[in-house]
């Protein structure tokens, strides 16, 4: 009786190691395949703005690698954090990856999200770095930063601002200047840069923070510039002070930038197959081209340089929104 209980289980255990060999083997052989399908792609933001076009240009420029298509989706809302609760329910399988930018981290920490970045998700890749300027219509009676800033003291909460979602990058950086410069804004939240552009060109608020506004504010374009959170001065806005030179310092002061995410537990070979194809992509003269037209900058970092860029600079963001006071 013993002898054939012991066979039955010597049985049971070669059965259970074949399963797991076969699986693994499947998996292998899946991932040694990928992609042998479309992936979806999440951006944070609505139609026609300057994450949303650069992206699907990185994109068509990457599918010619991957040999498969890459379908962008429109996923506004919740201050980019939709992609992110979104990401968490999909297989980390690298078919389903999302945009983020800075923007998102903030709002994840304001929302006291349930998630942490970059903890719950793959960071894959670092692309692209874009500056926060401060713009307004080419006749808005402000010509200059300080003569904004004058006005807004004068006239606490008056001016309106349109920033990407209710918690974005330059809201950050505007708000630790607000303490410092003793001045008060109205903050007026969108679901895209391009939807904050015709908002100001309406008249309906009196500045917009996207980043492709400075592409409208080159000689003969419809905005003027007034200040930029970024590392450097642009070489066609000579004139436009960065909010560096006039000693303001805190967290994304110099702008900010974005990458692509995927669910958390993505296997290795897919991560390198992604990071590789996306890093190949950003020598695509058409994305280049459409980062040059909306002048921003190709910045690159792999998974792991990534995630501790976000690591650092989620701590900073969770240290500055302490001090602020709503």
């Amino acid at each position: 009786m013993m002898r054939k209980l012991m066979v039955m289980l010597l049985v049971f255990l070669m059965s259970a190691v074949l399963c797991v060999s076969i699986n693994l083997g499947v998996s292998g052989a899946q991932e040694d395949r990928f992609p042998s399908k479309p992936i979806k792609l999440l951006i944070r933001e609505g139609p026609g703005g300057s994450l949303d076009v650069p992206v699907r240009a990185l994109s068509k420029a990457a599918e010619k690698i991957l040999g498969q298509p890459i379908v962008c989706v429109n996923f506004p809302g919740g201050g980019g954090t939709r992609v992110l609760t979104s990401l968490l329910k999909e297989k980390p399988d690298g078919y389903t990856l999302g945009t983020l930018a800075i923007g998102s981290i903030i709002q994840a920490h304001v929302e006291k999200m349930e998630f942490k970045v970059p903890d719950d998700f793959t960071p894959i890749i670092k692309f692209q770095c874009h500056p926060g300027p401060i713009a307004v219509r080419k006749d808005a009676q402000w010509k200059s930063w300080k003569e904004f800033l004058d006005f807004a003291r004068d006239h606490k909460g008056e001016i309106k601002i349109g920033v990407w979602g209710s918690k974005s990058m330059v809201w950050l950086t505007m708000k630790q200047i607000e303490a410092v410069e003793n001045v008060k804004f109205t903050y007026v939240p969108h679901a895209s840069t391009g939807e904050a552009m015709t908002q100001v060109l309406g008249g309906h608020i009196d500045a917009t923070t996207g980043s492709s506004a400075v592409m409208y504010s080159k000689p003969g374009g419809e905005l003027r510039t007034l200040l930029l959170f970024m590392d450097k001065r642009f070489k066609s806005l000579p004139d436009v002070p960065i909010a560096k030179e006039l000693g303001y310092k805190g967290v994304l002061i110099e702008g900010g930038y974005s990458g692509i995410l995927a669910p958390k537990g993505l296997p290795g070979p897919v991560l390198n197959r992604l990071h590789d194809a996306f890093k190949k992509a950003m020598e695509d003269e058409d994305y280049i081209k459409i980062v040059d037209k909306y002048m921003l900058s190709i910045s690159h970092k792999n998974s792991e340089e990534y995630k501790n860029e976000l690591k650092e600079v989620s701590e900073a963001i969770k240290d500055a929104l302490e001090k602020i006071k709503d």
